[in-house]
């Protein structure tokens, strides 16, 4: 009997972001025309792994708990749990999907999951999780990862039926064909995340990507264009340590004191000691993120996003020398600009999961950067 719930979950390949959009439509289109594939629509949520057994029955995420060592679950922290076990009680089902709640994205999903489960459960008072299976492994005790997506999805709509829970939702998957990218475009015109495109005959594999490139593969959308804006601000980073490596983490802040101190300090944190683990970020006194605004009609500046994933030689900059670096023009590139927040005049408009692409310090005017430009470019 496979042990699913000590495996490595498969993971979904993407394409490198060096790659260029006409590279990518290109390699799109050819697999419209193979007529081998399918897809279905992804949410904004957290992955996790349904395992229920006469023995078992949890709920998993894909991070291993710094304390038990295994994959965290979260089993006693949604409220449709009891339907799952009550649907599947005596027998092996095992299947995957996301967690997610209307009107939130990922990381609000998570924040959720990572509270201890009487706040969890609180904080989904009016809005529960709900979840949302794309693919099955076990139906009945019947083993499927060996059989190709197509047939593994058929399992979908009967597992739906028997949990009978508002909930817990099944994926709908469509053949890839000449539609493909009209259905693409009005799931981003909704604010959707995008989808996913699995090769029919495509197999699941523990701790694979894919299990080949372009076997499965995530669709999200890109900015045609890219968004010139200028730094106008910080966000402070998280404090806390959030990571799996805490038994062996050595960055941490005596409580008492208030001083940092670098060092293996887990054991003390065990026994109660003033000392909690803290973020390279925090420790190094750097920002989270930075803050981007572009100039509206009237030349008064508005936010338009604030941008992670800056490097450590930037953000030591930022930390010292942040009055050099305000008002500075950067490029930005993203999944796509949307306007659902936005009023009749643009302002509200944002850029969906942004990175910083080029620093154009001394290159471009900071009256370069307008809320008209991005506007023009929709």
């Amino acid at each position: 009997m496979i042990e699913y719930e000590k495996s490595e979950p498969m993971r979904y390949w993407a394409a490198p972001a060096s790659m260029s959009v006409e590279t990518k439509r290109a390699k799109l289109e050819q697999m419209i025309d193979s007529g081998d594939y399918l897809f279905g629509e992804k949410t904004d949520g957290n992955w996790s792994r349904a395992v229920i057994t006469p023995d078992i029955q949890l709920l998993q995420t894909r991070g291993i708990s710094t304390v038990t060592k295994t994959y965290g679950e979260i089993q006693d922290k949604v409220l449709f749990w009891d339907n799952i076990i009550d649907a599947f009680k005596g027998t092996t089902c095992v299947f995957l999907g996301e967690v997610f709640r209307e009107g939130d994205i990922d990381r609000g999903i998570g924040s959720i999951l990572r509270c201890l489960t009487p706040k969890a459960l609180a904080r989904q008072e009016g809005n529960p999780l709900h979840l949302y299976i794309f693919d099955v492994l076990c139906y009945d005790g019947v083993e499927l990862m060996n059989k190709g997506m197509a047939e593994r999805i058929s399992y979908i709509p009967k597992i739906v039926e028997r949990i009978n829970s508002p909930l817990v939702e099944g994926a709908k998957y469509f053949p890839m064909d000449e539609t493909f990218f009209d259905y693409m475009n009005s799931v981003f015109e909704k604010g959707g995340e995008g989808s996913v495109v699995y090769k029919k005959s495509a197999k699941y594999e523990f701790g694979k990507r894919g299990p080949h490139a372009w076997d499965t593969v995530k669709v999200k959308q890109e900015i045609a264009s890219d968004v010139d804006a200028l730094i106008t601000g910080i966000v402070p980073c998280e404090k806390s340590y959030q990571g799996k490596d805490i038994g062996t983490w050595e960055l941490w802040e005596n409580t008492r004191t208030g001083k940092l101190v670098s060092g293996r300090y887990f054991e003390n944190y065990q026994l109660g000691e003033p000392y909690i683990p803290v973020s390279r970020n925090y420790f190094n006194g750097f920002c989270g993120a930075l803050q981007a605004s572009v100039y509206d009609n009237n030349n008064k500046l508005v936010f338009l996003c604030n941008v992670a994933g800056l490097t450590d030689e930037f953000k030591t900059q930022l930390r010292d020398n942040f009055d050099e670096w305000y008002l500075c023009p950067i490029t930005l590139g993203g999944m796509m600009v949307s306007t659902a927040g936005a009023n009749a005049d643009g302002i509200g408009i944002s850029i969906r999961h942004p990175y910083l692409k080029s620093i154009r310090k001394g290159d471009i005017s900071p009256e370069d950067c307008t809320l008209s430009k991005i506007l023009a470019q929709e």
